[in-house]
């Protein structure tokens, strides 16, 4: 099995940052539809619609739970709402879906899923408890095509193949890449160094590995921020290489900012955005 890894470079996400133009709407920049949050998660919601507008996705609508709603609105107004039994027959109006952060795996959400596995899904990010309920399904993988990214953690990813984590962590190029050919979909494997592969194989290793992102949420802001940039027209493997580098490298600018301990993931946020223009800052100053 070939291990040829390519490290996420600067030069390698500016070439793939998506254009903004001037006369842009915000349908231009694509529409995210976001199932998460549940009444003990409901800050998984927010952290992931937060984190796909951060990265420049024009519309994020989240289907959750009232009582999430009541939260989200306050503290992200600009998120619309469906309710989650009001997403089919809707799931076609968005360009992309992101499933699972901080949904919660009661009856419910079990029933959620299934309904999303019958049905015809646009590009999909799946995370958390979407990959969670995903792994008590038998061969899963056949009944969902399309272009979909995978992000688990090292347990979540244990889950899905029945290795152990520990197994994961000292192979982690590896199984990633061979799970990734298996499943025929983009695998995140999150962590130090995060490892992205493509369905057939391509490997990106993340360059960051940083203590300050071992923290409750920030896997959310990367499933947002993977799901923001797939809405606006990235292919899955760069939408997933761009996140995963943008996040790590707010990451070290919240490290500069206060250390590697006691950040909270909602600290990121803002500097996504932050990450995101200094990239174009460095590459325009070179050029010039």
């Amino acid at each position: 099995m070939s291990q040829q890894i390519a490290k996420l470079t600067r030069e390698w996400v500016v070439d793939r940052l998506p254009p903004r133009p001037a006369n842009a709407n915000k349908g231009t920049f694509g529409k995210v539809l976001v199932v998460a949050g549940s009444e003990n998660y409901p800050g998984a919601a927010y952290l992931a619609c937060a984190a796909a507008y951060r990265v420049g996705a024009g519309l994020i609508t989240l289907a959750t739970e009232p009582s999430v709603k009541v939260i989200v609105s306050r503290k992200l107004p600009e998120v619309t709402f469906l309710s989650r039994e009001g997403i089919f027959g809707k799931i076609a109006g968005y360009n992309v879906l992101l499933i699972g952060p901080g949904l919660g795996q009661s009856n419910q959400s079990e029933k959620l899923m299934e309904q999303i596995l019958k049905s015809s899904l646009p590009p999909a990010v799946i995370d958390g408890d979407g990959l969670n309920m995903l792994s008590k399904k038998g061969k899963w993988w056949e009944r969902l095509n399309g272009e979909l990214i995978l992000t688990p953690h090292p347990g979540e990813m244990s889950r899905l193949t029945s290795v152990s984590v520990s197994k994961i962590q000292s192979n982690r190029v590896e199984i990633t890449q061979q799970f990734a050919r298996k499943w025929e979909k983009v695998v995140v494997l999150k962590g130090a160094n995060t490892i992205i592969s493509s369905p057939i194989g391509e490997i990106l290793m993340s360059p960051f590995a940083n203590p300050a992102l071992a923290t409750a949420g920030t896997g959310d802001i990367l499933a947002g921020a993977i799901a923001g940039l797939l809405a606006q027209g990235l292919k899955p493997l760069d939408a997933a290489g761009v996140g995963v580098y943008i996040h790590g490298l707010a990451g070290e600018k919240l490290s500069e900012k206060i250390g590697d301990r006691g950040s909270l993931a909602s600290e990121l946020l803002p500097l996504l955005p932050q990450a995101i223009q200094d990239l174009i800052n460095k590459t325009e100053h070179r050029v010039s």
